[in-house]
């Protein structure tokens, strides 16, 4: 490349920077010009053509490892190729033979590549058609995650959330007559993450032929993927007697209308109004995965996979996951009412888990109106005395229920909040 002289610069192992596997061409023109893809680490990497050295045999690229984050909002047309360099400590120049082996890769930073190289402002992700599969990855990053560990408890949790979560999208859709069933298949490399597939066994002896031209897959990652990116800007259309409906609402309720189309059964007459009541029932259903971000890993993606692609679904991190909860809470205010507690009162809860630094967690608490079922309210412990050898580790460390005094916030009869006075 005219003008850099590279060959001085450092020298980066080619395996950390070389597309191993997930291998997808964005643009291609003589040459794959936007590629991407993830490496032997399973680290995702975004590649973009230089120019041609026919002295040399060469190709010079640039390669650049994505965060989970920059990947998503990339191919979800959320932020630029050149918005992702400016902000990248991990370009690198690549040097690849005509077979498009990598032969030699360098550090580089932003500020050495050459305006007339750089990409234009508005170089978004070009369209794709999109892969869609019955099979999922939820892949965890940051703290424990990236050295390949995870919490078992966590895991278990956002094992089940994600599992009971998909199951019921697919048994709310009236007449498919399938029973779904998600397995797992064994944890993948790159941090930590958990791979799933679902499988759609039909009931009875009389199968439905057409179930395969129905795009359930489509309509599982859409609907993934409304409920991360647009049911908290969508939340007053969930308010009682509020018919409205968004744009991205109605591109999902149009891909459940193909299923039942395509698989040849009879659509509901109040279509809109049976997705708009799922809607509410699915997101304290995800709720579950998303409460998971935070204390041991800072972020999540979910992704379709199948046939040697990864289609990017929803991100989550701790900021998303705070504002989701926050708003399921004010659509279930609108839909049962709230009360709270003016003075402090006795319950018996068992805390099964508690950020001593915070003083904040989560509980078990039997309903006041029907004690076989309970709640699992978010906690506080007031004070700022150490809360370690407290009935509150006790509980937490020896399964112990504990009495505490406590102001409650209900919704309807489920308890959402308790704000816990410190005891000795």
């Amino acid at each position: 490349m005219d003008g850099v002289n590279y060959s001085i610069r450092q020298l980066v192992k080619p395996e950390l920077v070389e597309i191993a596997h997930n291998y997808k061409v964005l643009h291609f023109d003589d040459f794959p010009i936007l590629y991407i893809g993830t490496n032997m680490f399973g680290n995702k990497i975004i590649g973009s053509h230089f120019e041609e050295d026919d002295e040399n045999k060469k190709i010079i690229c640039l390669h650049t490892i994505l965060t989970n984050k920059q990947y998503y909002d990339f191919l979800t047309s959320k932020t630029s190729y050149l918005y992702i360099l400016k902000s990248s400590e991990s370009i690198c120049l690549v040097e690849k033979d005509y077979n498009f082996k990598v032969l030699r890769a360098y550090d580089f930073d932003f500020n050495s590549i050459p305006a007339e190289y750089l990409p234009l402002e508005d170089s978004y992700c070009p369209v794709t058609v999109k892969a869609h599969s019955l099979n999922f990855s939820i892949s965890l990053k940051g703290k424990l995650a990236d050295i390949n560990k995870a919490v078992a408890e966590e895991v278990s949790k956002i094992q089940n959330g994600f599992t009971e979560f998909i199951e019921d999208r697919v048994n709310s859709i009236k007449g498919l007559c399938v029973v779904p069933k998600a397995l797992l298949e064994p944890y993948g490399m790159g941090s930590f993450r958990l791979n799933f597939e679902l499988e759609l066994n039909q009931k009875g002896n009389k199968g439905n032929l057409f179930l395969q031209q129905a795009p359930v897959d489509k309509y599982l990652a859409n609907y993934l993927t409304y409920i991360t990116s647009n049911f908290i800007e969508d939340k007053e259309n969930y308010k009682p007697n509020n018919n409205d409906a968004s744009e991205p609402f109605l591109g999902l309720e149009q891909t459940l209308s193909e299923v039942y189309d395509k698989a040849c059964i009879a659509k509901p007459d109040n279509l809109r109004q049976l997705l708009k009541e799922d809607i509410i029932k699915s997101v304290l259903k995800f709720e579950k995965v998303s409460d998971e971000v935070g204390d041991n890993f800072d972020s999540l993606l979910i992704t379709s996979t199948g046939n040697e692609e990864e289609t990017p679904i929803s991100y989550i991190d701790h900021k998303f996951s705070e504002s989701f909860g926050d708003v399921i809470e004010e659509v279930e205010i609108a839909h049962k009412g709230v009360t709270v507690d003016q003075d402090f009162k006795e319950y018996k809860i068992y805390i099964y888990h508690l950020n001593t630094d915070t003083r904040t967690g989560n509980a078990l608490i039997r309903n006041v109106d029907n004690d076989e079922e309970m709640s699992k309210p978010k906690i506080k412990i007031d004070g700022e005395e150490g809360l370690e050898k407290t009935k509150y580790t006790e509980s937490l460390y020896l399964n112990k229920w504990i009495t505490v005094a406590a102001k409650a916030k209900k919704i309807g009869e489920k308890f959402s909040r308790l704000d816990i006075k410190f005891e000795e």
